[in-house]
């Protein structure tokens, strides 16, 4: 069976301790700020556990530290702290010649799981190499690989344009519980209950 065939017969696994798992895309804090939301009170910490890819810290690291971002860059460090916003690495070791550091050493990074892995391998010609490298240091679709790996495990907030083609929409369309913000302002909910909502959902 090909990579593509597994994926598209898989679906979304639930934590066994009851809580919610949720990765913080980087243009998703654009969104949070923009709306003035408190992650703390709409994301309570005894019910959701909040991350970030290494990726996602090193664009919101390169964001310019000038007058118009000052405020968007408080918010984001304000909300990691009070939320204990986790950053996630991928195992691996130093690499030279390069701006930024992907990778977590012992005790810092994990092993990516065999779904990573092949979502990485569908992804990976099509989407990340070749790339040109982004202000961040980073390749392009890069960030968006990291995140999208994520959703077969936790629920994705990302505020990308759900036709926009790239490794979030492949893995929404492979069972990834990638949450499109832009879905939120139609809902009528809380970000709490438009969460939750979907993580109940089949």
């Amino acid at each position: 069976m090909q990579p593509r065939e597994r994926f598209m017969a898989l679906s979304y696994s639930r934590r066994e301790d009851g809580m919610i798992s949720v990765v913080i895309d980087s243009n998703a804090w654009n969104y949070l700020f923009e709306k003035g939301i408190d992650l703390f009170s709409e994301l309570p910490p005894d019910k959701f556990l909040l991350f970030i890819p290494r990726e996602i810290e090193i664009e919101i690291e390169a964001i310019p530290n000038n007058e118009s971002k000052r405020e968007l860059i408080a918010y984001i460090r304000q909300s990691v702290a009070d939320c204990d916003v986790k950053t996630t690495h991928v195992f691996g070791f130093f690499t030279q010649n390069t701006k930024v550091q992907i990778y977590g050493g012992f005790g810092f990074g994990t092993f990516q799981s065999a779904t990573e892995l092949e979502f990485y391998d569908l992804i990976r010609d099509q989407y990340i190499i070749g790339k040109a490298c982004r202000n961040s240091g980073l390749g392009t679709n890069v960030a968006d690989a990291a995140v999208a790996a994520k959703s077969f495990y936790s629920i994705v907030l990302t505020n990308e344009n759900p036709n926009k083609s790239g490794p979030l929409r492949v893995a929404f369309d492979r069972g990834g519980n990638v949450l499109y913000l832009t879905k939120l302002d139609n809902s009528n909910l809380f970000l709490k209950d438009f969460i939750i909502q979907f993580h109940n959902s089949p």
